[in-house]
């Protein structure tokens, strides 16, 4: 192959190499510099020429790899990429635009980290309230949907492509999908997204409800649909963390639509200890942030509240206690059960 030789001022720890596995078994590594046509574009170093002082600077070639010929790609770690996915907000939009621009010629790779780059980019067109930006979510949605190499990619481009209908106007059409899905498939993350988005349609529903029908505690028509729709919403956001709890990302979105919902309908206790759970459990993920932001900004009184110790200051007063106790005297102790996401005391609901 014809090589281009380049100068590179950096020394050789610092070039991590990425890896073409080709069809026929062996290897090429260097640093993926881009595509041309049907080459893949690989920086390499050549070797020092005999008797080169040792502090002279590495020379590189640029060789072309056919496309046709590689298998797979195991990328080189990119820390600066990994920060940006893991914080990025919708005021990070341009930079995660680039980032996607520089990964969908790899998209349809083996193990190629694309897919992931244009989900988060789309998740974020649809957290930047611009409506004008949903109908691209959706358009990327469906390129990852259609292109991406793996199964479990292409189930979460489904869930953002669902949830960009939603925003788009076509929330009938995805809803009726989302359905479908949760009583037909075997995948658990599938089933998890369609579940999540079910949980969001409900939730605009009963705020839509509550809005026409601001009176609605009075109306007796109305008090039945207001509860099934709470009590079904919060099941359905409750569900990833209750059945598949090691789904950080999608348990920890869920309990943040849980905290969310109830702050709502007037439950802030039970709001403050879901998203102290979000930030206790999953620490890593962004509604962690999310929710801690939250509970920062509460009234100090309701920060205050402990709902352990209010559990414990009830049971005490209960007028069983005194029973309960002379018959558990000679019993070993037990660990307080672990905290569930009822109704907390004092609620305004």
């Amino acid at each position: 192959m014809k090589a281009t030789i380049v100068l590179c001022l950096f020394a050789s720890a610092a070039l991590a190499d990425d890896v073409l596995f080709l069809s026929n078994g062996a290897t090429r590594a260097g640093r993926i510099v881009g595509i041309e046509g049907a080459n893949i574009r690989l920086q390499v170093p050549l070797a020092a020429p005999v008797g080169a002082p040792l502090t002279s600077p590495l020379v590189f070639a640029s060789v072309a790899v056919p496309r046709a010929d590689v298998s797979r790609i195991e990328f080189s770690p990119n820390p600066a990429q990994e920060h940006l996915l893991r914080s990025a907000t919708p005021l990070q939009l341009p930079a995660v635009r680039a980032a996607w621009t520089a990964a969908q010629p790899w998209l349809e790779m083996p193990r190629s980290p694309s897919a992931r780059v244009g989900v988060l980019l789309g998740d974020l067109l649809l957290r930047s309230a611009d409506a004008a930006l949903y109908p691209e979510a959706l358009r990327l949605f469906q390129i990852i949907e259609d292109k991406a190499w793996s199964e479990d990619d292409q189930a979460s481009a489904r869930h953002g492509r669902l949830r960009a209908m939603v925003a788009s106007g076509q929330a009938r059409e995805a809803i009726a999908e989302a359905t479908e899905l949760a009583q037909t498939t075997e995948n658990p993350e599938v089933l998890i997204a369609a579940k999540l988005l079910l949980a969001e349609a409900d939730a605009t529903a009963l705020r839509k409800l509550i809005e026409d029908n601001p009176r609605w505690q009075e109306d007796v028509a109305i008090r039945p649909e207001r509860e099934r729709l709470y009590q079904h919403a919060l099941d359905l956001y409750l569900f990833p963390y209750l059945f598949h709890g090691s789904e950080i990302e999608a348990s920890s979105r869920g309990l943040w639509g849980a905290t969310k919902l109830y702050e709502y309908v007037g439950e802030p206790y039970a709001a403050l200890e879901t998203a102290r759970d979000i930030v206790a459990i999953y620490p890593s993920t962004k509604y962690a942030a999310l929710a801690a932001e939250w509970v920062s900004k509460l009234p100090e009184e309701v920060r205050a509240y402990d709902a352990e110790k209010e559990a414990r200051k009830a049971a005490a007063s209960s007028p069983e206690t005194d029973l309960s106790n002379q018959a558990k005297t000679d019993a070993p102790a037990k660990k307080s059960p672990k905290k569930s996401h009822e109704k907390k005391p004092d609620s305004q609901n």
